[in-house]
């Protein structure tokens, strides 16, 4: 009986062609290999085409309209924020409108003071306040073979979609309304062109500035000298301010107007004093003004390309690591700051020293850590000798005043407010470490209070520090308790709101190595919860400037005990009620401030 061998399957497919015989000759191998089948070629991959601008535009788009499903909460901070942004418009425009009617020898140096103020303002405001609302984080193009070039126009491109485009765009446009009547539709057209390119300069500028820095304050050696130089930047605007002030009240003024000129062939103002060259009929000069604008926009992102590559792939530097030293023999202080080493040693000062120490090291806090300088300086200062610029009898009146009303007074209540606004998303900068604190079953008030005693330790000094000089300098050290007073209400008040506000609406911080990044439309949410934490602080501190003005002068000094009394105990309720809620919602707090991946 014959046994039919198994059947073996081909390992490889038959030729669809006839083959040719093994004795064809030494090409055989060749013609084999070009056979079809496993040995014929691979098709060309389909090439979808390299990215372009648009690509990003509408992917923010589409992670904004994603953001915002199903999170009614998010929906209803969106549409506060449109109405905030129509009423900032309707400023700018009347601001910008009024500049451009002014008379033919005020009209270049407004329009000039205007430009670069708004200019200013995108490149001061989200590294003293806001942050940067950065959709399309460049750290997660990292991987993707995208060029420098092309992620640089993209992210340009994008930051022009959202509520302060908008709302820029509009404010440049008002300079439109002078523009088509005193020069017709051809000046009007330029004013056009120069808004658009002055939106261009104030987005690439505020981006190209945010990238060197988030690089720079990597860098801890670096990062005080940063918050030095933005506060002292902020300082700067104080003497522009004085100009401008000037330069409304009294018609003319030779200091204003040669800063207005020299601002007027600068990037930062050149683009919106194009059309009063236009109106004039120099349209060379108009063209000229043009294209310093443009050539400003591709300086700057010409810096943002050599510093967004840091940007993306930078981490925080380490430095060398220091042998603790044990305090007083005991070395459960040792972990301690010194700072907060007065504290008994237990759950509250570890939570004090880790807020101190954080602020310090963490580089999104120590950029927030900027604000609190310029708000502790700048604001007493501005406030008291900001509009003290005349001339003639004004002047000689101002200087022999000094203080005008209780300047000093008024000045502490908004940096003490400003100052406690830092806490409005405090849960936010913790992201997932923040279930530590919940598997430790850390009590809600403990929590908050820990958290406000670390920044005030870091900031009043400082507070204090510049409000002793600006009384001493302006030879009124008689309103100083005065002002301590309503500044440490302020303060506390400001706590207590922002305690409940952190805790009602929290929101993520974005997973970014950029310390000035902000999820989606968070940065208009965050703008929203401080500006009603705001007025809610002012509205309870004004019964002390109430009772400054009525009290006589032998007996303001009650305002210190009494402010320190009454922010104290709104503190303390505002803690209490948002603790309690805290201790209710932590999951939710939990989930909220995760930032949300994918």
């Amino acid at each position: 009986m014959a046994v039919t061998p198994p059947h073996i399957p081909a390992q490889r497919p038959e030729p669809a062609g006839p083959v040719a015989p093994a004795a064809a000759g030494p090409g055989t191998a060749v013609e084999a290999a070009a056979a079809p089948g496993i040995f014929a070629p691979r098709p060309e991959p389909v090439r979808a085409g390299e990215p372009t601008a648009g690509h990003f535009v509408r992917l923010k788009l589409r992670i904004l309209r994603n953001a915002m499903r199903g999170k009614k909460s998010r929906v209803w901070l969106f549409v506060l924020s449109v109405f905030f942004g129509l009423w900032a418009a309707f400023v700018g425009v009347s601001l910008f409108a009024g500049s451009s009617i002014a008379d033919d020898g005020l009209r270049p140096t407004l329009a000039a003071f205007a430009g670069a103020s708004l200019v200013l303002m995108w490149v001061l405001v989200p590294l003293l306040f806001f942050g940067v609302d950065e959709t399309l984080d460049p750290a997660r193009f990292s991987l993707l073979p995208v060029p420098r070039r092309t992620l640089v126009l993209g992210m340009l491109a994008a930051a022009c979609v959202g509520i302060p485009p908008v709302v820029t765009l509009l404010t440049g446009l008002g300079s439109t309304v002078g523009a088509v009547l005193d020069g017709g539709p051809a000046a009007g057209a330029v004013a056009v062109v120069g808004a658009v390119v002055g939106l261009a300069v104030c987005v690439a500028a505020s981006r190209a500035v945010t990238s060197a820095f988030a690089g720079m304050l990597r860098s801890r050696k670096v990062r005080d000298l940063a918050a030095l130089l933005i506060a002292l930047a902020g300082i700067s605007c104080n003497p522009i301010v004085q100009l401008v002030m000037a330069l409304v009240e009294n018609g003319e003024s030779k200091q204003a107007a040669t800063i207005g000129q020299v601002l007027s062939w600068t990037p930062l103002a050149a683009p919106f004093v194009a059309y009063v060259d236009a109106i004039a009929g120099d349209w060379h000069l108009a063209a000229a003004r043009l294209a310093i604008g443009v050539a400003g926009v591709a300086l700057l992102l010409w810096w943002w390309l050599q510093t967004i590559e840091s940007a993306m792939l930078g981490t925080a530097s380490t430095g060398a690591a220091k042998k603790a030293k044990t305090a007083d023999g005991r070395p459960v202080r040792a972990f301690l700051p010194g700072i907060v080493r007065f504290l008994p040693v237990g759950r509250f000062a570890g939570l004090v020293g880790r807020e101190v120490r954080y602020w310090f090291r963490d580089p999104r806090r120590r950029a927030s850590l900027i604000s609190l300088l310029a708000t502790s300086v700048v604001v007493p200062f501005a406030f008291t000798f900001g509009f003290g610029t005349g001339s003639g009898e004004q002047e000689a009146a101002r200087q022999s005043a000094g203080l005008s009303g209780g300047a000093l007074v008024i000045s502490l209540m908004f940096a003490g407010a400003f100052v406690g606004l830092v806490l409005v998303n405090q849960f936010g900068n913790d992201g997932t470490a923040y279930a530590l604190h919940m598997l430790t079953n850390v009590p809600g008030q403990v929590e908050l209070a820990a958290r406000a005693i670390g920044v005030g330790i870091l900031t009043f000094p400082l507070l204090a520090a510049g409000t002793v000089a600006v009384s001493v300098l302006s030879d009124h050290t008689a309103q100083l308790p005065a002002a301590l007073g309503v500044g440490l209400c302020a303060y506390g008040i400001s706590v207590g709101a922002a305690g409940v506000t952190s805790v009602l609406a929290p929101y993520p911080m974005p997973d970014s190595a950029n310390p000035f990044a902000m999820n989606t439309g968070q940065g208009s949410a965050k703008s929203m919860l401080s500006f009603v934490s705001m007025i809610i602080t002012w509205v309870l501190t004004a019964p002390l400037l109430v009772a400054f003005l009525l009290l006589p002068d032998g007996f303001q000094w009650v305002l210190l005990p009494a402010g320190l009394l009454w922010g104290f105990a709104l503190a303390w309720v505002g803690t209490r009620v948002a603790g309690n809620l805290l201790e209710r919602r932590a999951p939710e707090v939990l989930i909220a401030v995760t930032p949300k991946r994918g």
